[in-house]
């Protein structure tokens, strides 16, 4: 999420010595050069980064702009948020159309209620039957996938104050879904639905100010004003964002303390890489008492989800007793694991570990 950069225009002939290039290349060196570090506070690499290090391997490969790497993410982040939008309940005092739509789809009738709902939408002006047809359009629950609509009526919800018909609205302008991209319209619906507490839209504004989508470039004193709303309620990518912006000293001072907080938020919320960055700070004391317990701990939570740095850390603890007793089964089960998730030094060490 933080990781990711926004793509640029692709420019005609692909200049290796360019500097937009050049960033691109160290860039990637330097994700690989800490994936396969050994060192228990390491610069933690995300899956993001790792993705991204892997598009570009691949357009760098068919002479493409490395700008293009950032595509695919985009492109499925737009997917994955717009597949998962509730629908919101009509709430009494709806009119005819819209009460029939909910009643409609709480009986499991959802061809009826997309018809009834948006018959309360275009036809009565019902704000929340707006809302719900839009909600349906974009999942194609009672009919057929339809983002345009979904875009249309979720402008006429937001216009009319349903604070879920901005968070989507906003989401839709931002990823490009249902019409053009467009950074600069998204923020007035998404600051309406962060002002109603929708934490996903707080997020969603401060990635927008963190990469310069909207400005003169990238301005980390809003990003972190609205990650800082966006966690806890969105606390795995929210807290994570907001824990790096304060241990960076983006936007801000440095928070080491808040920092490891929003780390451990994110940790608990299931995001392998804020379990990783928690641990890296138990490890180290930063912010918080030295943990080493704590630490060996997290690094396996992060293990146990994918995160090869983690695995690599887990592995080192137990292999050296740190953070607990000597455990060399634990230890070889580790650094296999970050083998079989890419770094080479995993499976070395696996086969040196007596167990």
């Amino acid at each position: 999420m933080m990781a990711a950069l926004i793509a640029g225009p692709a420019s005609a002939q692909v200049n290796p010595n360019s500097p937009a290039e050049k960033a691109c290349k160290a860039r990637y060196d330097d994700i690989f050069g800490n994936l396969n570090s050994n060192r228990p506070d390491k610069r933690r690499i995300s899956d993001e980064e790792i993705d991204w290090a892997l598009n570009y391997e691949q357009v760098h490969k068919a002479g493409r702009p490395c700008s293009e790497a950032d595509k695919p993410q985009q492109q499925a982040s737009a997917s994955t948020r717009q597949d998962t939008q509730p629908v919101r309940m009509v709430e009494a005092g709806g009119t005819g159309n819209a009460m029939e739509g909910q009643k409609a789809y709480n009986s499991g009738d959802f061809a009826t209620a997309r018809a009834k709902y948006q018959a309360g939408c275009l036809t009565d002006g019902n704000a929340v039957a707006c809302t719900n047809l839009g909600a349906m359009a974009s999942t194609g629950k009672g009919g057929a996938k339809d983002l345009p609509l979904a875009r249309r009526v979720h402008k006429i919800g937001c216009a009319k104050g349903i604070a879920e018909a901005c968070e989507h609205y906003g989401s839709m302008l931002k990823n490009g879904s249902g019409g053009p991209q467009d950074f600069a319209g998204a923020i007035a619906p998404l600051t309406t639905a962060c002002n109603a507490k929708k934490a996903t839209s707080c997020y969603d504004l401060g990635a927008s100010y963190f990469y310069g989508r909207v400005g003169n470039g990238p301005d980390y004193a809003k990003a972190r004003q609205y990650m800082a709303k966006a966690c806890p309620g969105y606390a795995a990518d929210g807290c994570y964002a907001l824990a790096l912006l304060q241990r960076d000293g983006k936007g801000g001072a440095v928070d080491l303390a808040g920092a490891a907080r929003a780390f451990a938020q994110s940790c608990e919320a299931g995001k392998s890489d804020g379990c990783l960055e928690y641990g890296v700070a138990q490890y180290s004391g930063a912010g918080i008492s030295a943990d080493l317990a704590g630490a060996r701990s997290s690094f396996g939570k992060a293990c146990n989800t994918g995160n090869a740095g983690a695995c690599m850390n887990a592995a080192m603890m137990a292999r050296d007793g740190q953070g607990g007793t000597r455990d060399p089964a634990a230890a070889k089960r580790y650094f296999n694991l970050g083998c079989k998730l890419g770094i080479q030094d995993g499976c070395k060490l696996a086969g040196q570990v007596g167990a």
